[in-house]
């Protein structure tokens, strides 16, 4: 009689089964209900014995799991002492979907292997740290399927300092004439020019862009004399070439006029005023010195639903507002923050008034004034995360707060840095917010107390938290902002894992875990009382930062009775 077959010789199976073999291990940071944005951004480690030993049972094993060890290559998580990456793209390639070059000192490794052993079927490519942007322009032209791409151009770092002539011009006419899947498109150090616009015209799938410090102008509205213009041009062009050539010659320009006609036809038909991107629900731009009219991009995601706008200066602000006003009625998620702000509040709070449903807004504004005040309760039903950071006072400062805190009844997620300090009326009523799991306060009460006209330190807030049932937290960070050591306040310190600085535009918006120096840590110790009394009744905040220290509720003691018979 035969036999039935065995489940894992059968390819379908054995392909599905590989899917569940371990081969990236996690930090155990990664997990758990504290973790924070830094360690989600944690790269993995590459750990693939299980599927090694896999690939060494026979020949159908073999051909059924090499593909899923190489499907991916990432010289971060996988290290080139190790595995070489030379030998892997030579043996592998064909097998790669997904490649990240991070490192300068493996691009250099990598650049030397001749173009037809690089991938031609990759899904997504990110490329950082590296200057041959002629290979990299090559390595993405020969993988038509990209979906996500990622680049970073040349630069010394974001700090909004550049000089225009430190960015490359991005080749975007050649990327546009083949690249035309992409859905994720996230370029980093780059100067744009109009030709950006026809890239994103070939590739209408996008769902999500980012642009992080790029200047240039997209001329996004080219006047009707300027493209008569240019196809004259281009047509006395085509007309001299034909009277230079010998009869002989005949053939080749026919083949050239062709090929001349076929780009005139497709810069004639490139009109940015039609750029639509239908399925583009985010969009991060963080502008830089020199920047252009970038806000004229919104016009073109008729369904954008999260925006993150950044940059040095809020002069494109007004425009902005009006943008969303009459092309994004579906924003939901906001972002808006510059380093240099000169606008009024009200203008501000225009650009809240636009949305007409918001559920998230981080921005940094010049005063808690009441025309703002007013325009972020009208979203009282719907907003679930508030990030504030206010520069300056503003005499209804506490009046505002008061009036924000008792009407959003659904926030989840509040940060505030910057508001009145020595002020503790705000924990005298009742918050609307019973459903908050996230709490940020920056800047509340000054490190130190007024005793008898003599500034004193404050009282040893470890102690006071551990009445209410929390345990402190200091986080230390360096100027650059990379997590430095971590300790118990009043207990031995716990030694802190190395992670990247984040983007410099991220860090404009205030996060947790991004607190000040030390000895501005502490608050008087009536404060504290008032603000943990306060906090209690809310049921579902574990944990919350306050001016840098980390406050975590204690899990409630269970009295064993087991053991105490």
């Amino acid at each position: 009689m035969n036999q039935p077959p065995n489940p894992l010789d059968i390819p379908e199976i054995l392909s599905r089964v590989g899917l569940f073999v371990p081969l990236w291990v996690y930090s155990d940071q990664n997990s758990g209900p504290n973790n924070n944005n830094r360690s989600r951004n944690r790269r993995p480690r590459f750990n693939p014995q299980h599927l090694l030993n896999c690939i060494l049972v026979n020949r159908t094993w073999h051909h059924i799991f090499l593909p899923i060890l190489w499907f991916t290559f990432d010289d971060i998580s996988i290290p080139p002492s190790v595995f070489h990456p030379v030998k892997i793209l030579i043996r592998h390639s064909r097998h790669l979907r997904i490649f990240e070059l991070n490192h300068s000192s493996t691009a250099a490794i990598v650049t030397v292997i001749p173009r037809r052993l690089l991938p031609h079927n990759l899904l997504h490519l990110g490329l950082s740290g590296h200057k041959n942007h002629d290979w990299a322009k090559a390595l993405m032209l020969q993988n038509t399927r990209l979906e996500s791409l990622y680049w970073q151009g040349t630069s010394s770092g974001g700090d909004y300092h550049h000089r225009e002539d430190e960015y490359e011009t991005l080749d975007a006419k050649a990327l546009s004439k083949r690249l035309r899947r992409l859905q994720d498109l996230h370029l980093e150090y780059w100067k744009l020019d109009s030709n950006f616009m026809k890239l994103l015209r070939r590739n209408p799938g996008l769902r999500r862009l980012e642009l992080h410090f790029v200047t240039g102008e997209l001329h996004h509205h080219q006047s009707q004399a300027a493209r008569l213009d240019d196809q004259m041009n281009r047509e006395a062009a085509i007309e001299n070439d034909s009277d230079d050539d010998d009869d002989d010659d005949d053939e080749d320009d026919d083949e050239e006029e062709d090929e001349q006609g076929e780009q005139g036809k497709d810069d004639t038909d490139d009109d940015d005023s039609k750029v639509q991107l239908p399925y583009l629900t985010s969009l991060t731009v963080c502008k830089d010195i020199g920047s252009g009219a970038l806000e004229e991009l919104v016009r073109s995601c008729p369904r954008l639903e999260e925006l993150s706008w950044m940059g040095s200066v809020d002069s494109d602000l007004k425009q902005l507002a009006r943008n969303l006003q009459e092309c994004c009625p579906g924003l939901s998620i906001l972002t808006y923050s510059t380093v240099e702000v000169h606008q009024d509040e009200s203008v501000y709070a225009t650009l809240i008034q636009v949305i007409p449903r918001l559920a998230e807004l981080q921005i940094r504004i010049p005063a808690l004034g009441n025309r703002f005040t007013e325009a972020l309760i009208k979203h009282a039903s719907t907003l679930e995360i508030l990030d504030l950071r206010i520069l300056n006072p503003h005499e209804n400062t506490h009046t505002n707060l008061r009036r924000i805190l008792t009407s959003c009844h659904q926030i989840t997620a509040l940060s505030i840095d910057g508001w009145s300090r020595s002020d503790t009326d705000l924990f005298s009523f009742k918050w609307a917010c019973l459903r908050l799991t996230r709490l940020f306060l920056q800047g509340l009460h000054d490190a130190l107390t007024r005793e008898g006209g003599q500034m004193t330190e404050a009282d040893d807030n470890a102690t006071v938290a551990a009445v209410y049932g929390w345990t402190a937290t200091v986080l230390e960070t360096d100027a650059a902002g990379s997590s430095g050591y971590i300790e118990e306040i009043g207990g031995e310190g716990q030694g802190g894992d190395e992670t990247g600085t984040e983007d410099a535009a991220a860090e404009m918006i205030v996060r947790p875990y991004g607190g000040g120096a030390a000895h501005n840590n502490k608050v008087s110790t009536g404060f504290l009382n008032k603000l943990l009394s306060h906090l209690q009744t809310m049921k579902h905040l574990q944990s919350f930062m306050l001016n840098g220290v980390e406050y975590t509720r204690r899990p409630p003691f269970v009295y064993n009775t087991v053991n105490s018979q």
